[in-house]
């Protein structure tokens, strides 16, 4: 347990304190540790000199290196205290680390450390997301209410962004079902509240509620990271739901992103579309459109599950995108 403790140490060393980018450091992953099979406590020991020949990295990169090493007593602290909190940690690695997201996401773009809390086989599930404005109306509430409810009722792990608005909404209808739910945050994870932490830990100990973080887990809420999010909460779904999106901010960016990780996307439909330019302009560009009020919920959403679940069966058979190399498949697949 204490060399695992160790591992994990680096790879927070590696991924919040060399002040690289995802790019540079899932390349690193990859030079190091899968084709040479080396762990990253073996990369922090090494010469730098090592470092410049096996990884090819430049001399800046390498000075940020050094100077990160110089850390690695603070991150070994802070690992000992997430297992303390049962905060766990997830590398891209990882036979756990979830396909989905792999086959998603570039590499450039792919989180290399994972953090959670509660039963990582929830994102076994088909899984569908639900995203919105954090001002959205009440009708567009009560449509998140009613579809989040029905989908967790019916099997799905509905996930979601973790805002106010339609997110929050969203937790709360899939939670009123006893059914699954994943919230991704747009922060660190030990960011959450006591009270909040409160409200979640029953669920997460009922195994219902799995709260997931790629960020430093004491990062503030900024607006880049809650961006960075929406990739996340996209790239875990099957299926992409928009309750309500202006023309601009993080909902248009979320479900534009969806549509080029070739994410079906439903949209709530209004029977007055000017209310709603941003779901009206999203349907135009490829958006399935979902009528809202309707007179029989099963009907707009049971082929939206059965979808899913087909899609749930061959996602899981896909090779990692392009754009990451097959270095970072499970392995055995």
């Amino acid at each position: 347990m204490e060399q695992d403790l160790q591992e994990q140490a680096c790879w927070l060393l590696l991924t919040y304190e060399s002040g690289l980018s995802t790019r540079i450091i899932n390349d690193i992953v990859m030079a190091w540790c899968q084709q040479l099979n080396h762990t990253l406590q073996e990369f922090f020991a090494a010469d730098p000199q090592v470092w410049r020949d096996t990884c090819r990295l430049s001399a800046p990169i390498v000075e940020k290196l050094e100077q990160a090493r110089s850390k690695l007593v603070g991150q070994a602290f802070l690992v000992e205290q997430l297992h303390h909190d049962h905060i766990h940690l997830l590398t891209v690695l990882d036979d756990t680390y979830p396909h989905l997201l792999k086959t998603s996401l570039k590499r450039e773009q792919t989180p290399p450390v994972l953090f959670y809390a509660g039963d990582l086989r929830i994102l076994e599930r088909q899984t569908i997301a639900i995203i919105g404005s954090r001002n959205a109306g009440e009708e567009s509430l009560a449509f998140t209410r009613a579809v989040s409810s029905y989908l967790a009722e019916h099997g799905a792990n509905v996930i979601s962004g973790n805002a106010r608005g339609v997110d929050r909404t969203a937790y709360e209808g899939a939670t009123s079902t006893e059914g699954c739910t994943t919230l991704v945050l747009p922060h660190g994870i030990r960011k959450l509240s006591g009270v909040q932490w409160r409200a979640l830990l029953s669920k997460i100990e009922a195994g219902t509620v799995l709260l997931l973080s790629q960020f430093h887990p004491d990062a503030q809420w900024v607006v880049s990271r809650a961006m960075e999010r929406n990739k996340v909460v996209t790239g875990l779904a099957q299926i992409v739901i928009v309750a309500e999106s202006n023309i601009q901010g993080g909902t248009w960016a979320g479900a534009n992103g969806a549509l080029r990780q070739n994410r079906p996307l439903y949209v709530r439909e209004s029977a007055s579309s000017s209310s709603l330019p941003g779901n009206k302009a999203l349907i135009e560009q490829g958006g399935h459109a979902l009528p809202w009020p309707t007179a029989s919920l099963a009907d707009i959403l049971s082929p939206l599950i059965q979808e899913s679940a087909a899609l749930h069966q061959e996602k899981s058979e896909m090779p990692a995108h392009p754009g990451q190399l097959s270095l970072f498949a499970i392995s055995g697949e």
